[in-house]
């Protein structure tokens, strides 16, 4: 490839994953990560890698509040036993650093998921902001198309859900992100499939079921539209005793006078 093409190169998958089920390696022979409580202690290194994790830390991830007498040796055991395995993946073979009251996870450029999903949606940010809505769109498909799932799945406890939480949170929001690019370009009829999905994975998210309502409507599917929003209001009325916010009443007044909505 000349160097001045500007198509995207293939590369290896990032070799640590978090964005769907905790995965390390690179090829069809992943790295053998089949204890509970060394996948507890590697997803919490690697979510605060270059930052050193207290030894605290790992105990609470992995007792939370009944930790046994024994768990800051077992923690010690289980660090030990990570960097065997880790040994030969980094360049100067040290990925796990020993720092005063805990250790810290070192990784590359390249090495890890989330790192690289944040850095596809900040390029996205910038091209969106620039107006370059069809790139922005392509790099923030790029990035959601690094999940392979809910983020941490199979791993148990608080800290593991709280950590999951956040980066579903952040795939939420770079998928809004996409979305309303997505319609600003015209692109109604394809989106109705994929945001009937997300609706019904996140009844309460207005934002959601307001770019539903727009892709019916648009899609000449006003019924559907409306419908759309008296489930929308249901739930956010059943489950969280409010009415839909302002923008999202707006809408359902812009569907009923079957306005042309440019706005959204």
């Amino acid at each position: 490839m000349h160097p001045s093409d500007p198509r995207p190169r293939r590369a290896d998958p990032p070799f640590f994953r978090l964005l769907g089920p905790l995965e390390a390696g690179h090829g069809p022979c992943p790295l053998p990560l089949r204890a509970a409580r060394q996948k507890l202690i590697l997803a919490t290194l690697l979510v605060s890698a270059g930052r050193v994790v207290p030894v605290a830390g790992l105990i609470e991830a992995v007792w939370e509040e009944r930790p046994p007498a024994t768990a800051r040796s077992q923690i010690h055991i289980c660090i030990s036993q990570l960097r065997h395995k880790l040994a030969d993946t980094a360049r100067d073979g040290r990925r796990i650093e020993t720092r005063a009251y805990g250790y810290v996870l070192h990784t590359e450029p390249g090495d890890l998921d989330v790192a690289v999903f944040r850095e596809k949606v900040a390029a996205a940010d910038l091209a969106a902001a620039r107006g370059h809505g069809e790139q922005a769109a392509e790099l923030y498909r790029a990035a959601l198309g690094l999940w392979r799932g809910p983020a941490l799945s199979g791993l148990r406890g608080a800290a593991a859900s709280r950590a999951a939480a956040q980066l579903d949170e952040e795939r939420i929001a770079a998928a809004e992100k996409r979305i309303e690019l997505e319609l600003r370009l015209g692109r109604h009829r394809a989106l109705v499939h994929e945001l009937t999905g997300l609706v019904g994975e996140h009844p309460l998210n207005e934002r959601l079921s307001g770019y539903l309502m727009t892709a019916l409507y648009r899609s000449g599917r006003q019924a559907e539209a409306l419908a759309s929003y008296q489930r929308a209001r249901h739930h956010l009325v059943a489950e969280l005793g409010l009415e839909p916010g302002r923008e999202l009443r707006a809408l359902e007044r812009a569907i009923l006078r079957q306005d042309d909505i440019p706005a959204l």
